[in-house]
């Protein structure tokens, strides 16, 4: 049986790592230290802590890293260069200066962006690759999402409507994990809102797709409306051999609605041959 953590634990177990680009990158790392490593990448607005309630499944037979990224909870927050190849760039640095090289990336929304161009452009350091919830482009500049960023002014109100629903989930999950998850994200200076908003929406890898050669699950919750079906499929037929799952029921944040079936599937294709 897996013991769970709490939030306080969790956050607890957080170290700084100063890169060679002078930035200060937060992380957790917990797990079996002779596993094999793998590299959990939270999504917008989240933090390392956004998989408190998957990795220790993980942990019990991978080294388990997750950085809080540019921008996110503890981890520096720069005027600029919020972009996804800058963003990227973080992780490379740190996958480096741990020397943890190659391993496994899972990344959930942004993270699967940014774990998208870490595979692109690094090849070499990516065993296998798990995109959760995440996309190619992004070019929707209306609706809910957009026009309730631009709105954002700081101080932003943990408590307010659109946190609320940000925070949301399809399937209910644990009150005191939502808290932490609203607060960390109205922590969040809406200037950054604003940045890694405008950047997803510029940046559009899809001719880069090709170049992906990492093993690739792509994992989809069916109720998921930032990460659409549309987005789904451009992303499987864009990386060779990908593999497709989509959990009926379920949200844009699978592995806070469902860590152990999600930590089970994570398994069964980084453990397969």
């Amino acid at each position: 049986m897996v013991e769970s953590i709490s939030q306080e634990h969790f956050l607890a177990l957080k170290r700084t790592a100063i890169l060679p680009n002078g930035l200060r990158l937060s992380y957790v790392e917990m797990g079996d230290q002779n596993g094999a490593p793998i590299l959990l990448l939270h999504g917008f607005t989240d933090s390392a802590r956004s998989w408190s309630l998957i990795a220790p499944y993980l942990a019990t037979g991978f080294r388990v890293i997750a950085p809080d990224l540019r921008g996110h909870g503890n981890s520096d927050k720069p005027e600029g260069c919020y972009t996804i190849p800058e963003m990227a760039n973080d992780v490379r640095f740190l996958i480096e200066l741990l020397g943890v090289a190659p391993m496994h990336v899972v990344g959930h929304s942004l993270g699967g962006r940014l774990a998208q161009a870490i595979a692109e452009r690094w090849p070499g350091i990516v065993g296998k690759l798990v995109l959760m919830s995440t996309s190619t482009a992004l070019r929707e500049r209306h609706g809910w999402l957009w026009e309730n960023i631009q709105m954002l002014r700081d101080p932003i109100d943990p408590e307010s409507t659109f946190i609320r629903e940000w925070c949301s989930s399809a399937v209910p999950v644990e009150e005191r994990f939502l808290a932490h998850s609203r607060r960390e994200s109205a922590a969040m200076p809406s200037r950054i809102w604003h940045s890694i908003c405008y950047e997803q929406l510029a940046y559009d890898p899809s001719p880069l797709l090709q170049d992906i050669s990492a093993p690739t699950l792509i994992l989809r919750g069916e109720e998921d409306v930032i990460a659409t079906e549309e987005h789904q499929a451009k992303m499987k037929d864009g990386i060779v051999g990908a593999e497709f799952i989509s959990l009926p029921g379920h949200g844009h944040n699978l592995h806070w609605e469902d860590p152990e079936k999600v930590a089970g599937l994570i398994w069964t294709f980084l453990e397969r041959s």
